[in-house]
């Protein structure tokens, strides 16, 4: 527990609240989670800190029925601004986690980087000190800052998952097993931390290997080919430009 923080109450039953439900009972705080969709509780307008963990249209939603808020009012969000909490609580802020979460599957929590904003000097010493309570990763960022990292990550996370994806479909048609490629994954990952990725693009189309790169197109259907041509030709324009 923290000094300023005893009792939690969550909204959401989603993965991020069973894994904050989790972390925060670990770490002995008296911890309750209720559904969206409940009545709001009087545990939550007695905690210390409520935390909002739901699908970003609806938490200005459920912050509306949640008013007045006593404590602090967090959202967990990547992306919406915590203006949205402003009309329910006098302190307000965010406690963002930067992984992804799975229901019901365990995770290190201690090495989940939290993103904490508050909307006074008080607020933002709060949440930064429940932050290390929680995480040994912690990083203190403006509503726009936190707005440019859930981006950056829908381009290193998601859209890179996406097209783990679809080499995995490429494979399985020959009955190639997807570990083949795990090496390549773990060194491009490797190679991405050390140095500034642009710097070690490797493939055909760095290389403008147009023949190559026609016979892979060749190869995939629709969708497919069109993600491939766009990636290729921002990659040629990108060392084109930069070669310069």
């Amino acid at each position: 527990m923290t000094s300023k923080v005893r009792t939690v109450c969550i909204i959401g039953k989603g993965n991020v609240a069973w894994h904050y439900e989790r972390r925060f009972r670990e770490k002995g705080f008296v911890c309750n989670t209720f559904s969206a969709r409940e009545e709001v509780p009087k545990q939550c307008h007695e905690a210390d800190l409520v935390v909002i963990a739901v699908k970003d249209e609806v938490i200005a939603e459920v912050a509306g029925k949640l008013k007045p808020i006593k404590g602090i009012l967090v959202h967990t969000s990547g992306f919406m601004s915590t203006d949205c909490l402003k009309e329910a609580a006098e302190c307000y802020g965010s406690l963002y986690p930067l992984q992804t979460l799975k229901k019901g599957k365990e995770t290190d929590f201690n090495t989940v980087p939290l993103c904490t904003y508050g909307n006074t000097d008080t607020v933002k010493e709060i949440l930064k000190e429940l932050a290390f309570c929680l995480s040994s990763i912690n990083y203190e960022l403006s509503d726009n800052q936190r707005k440019s990292l859930h981006l950056a990550a829908v381009f290193c996370n998601n859209f890179p998952n996406h097209l783990f994806g679809i080499a995995k479909s490429i494979l399985n048609k020959e009955n190639i097993p997807f570990s083949i490629l795990f090496p390549l994954m773990d060194m491009t990952v490797s190679r991405a931390k050390l140095f500034n990725p642009f710097e070690v693009q490797t493939g055909p189309a760095i290389r403008k290997e147009q023949s190559i790169m026609e016979q892979h197109k060749a190869m995939l259907g629709k969708e497919e080919k069109e993600i491939y041509e766009l990636l290729s030709r921002r990659i040629i324009e990108y060392h084109e430009k930069n070669e310069k």
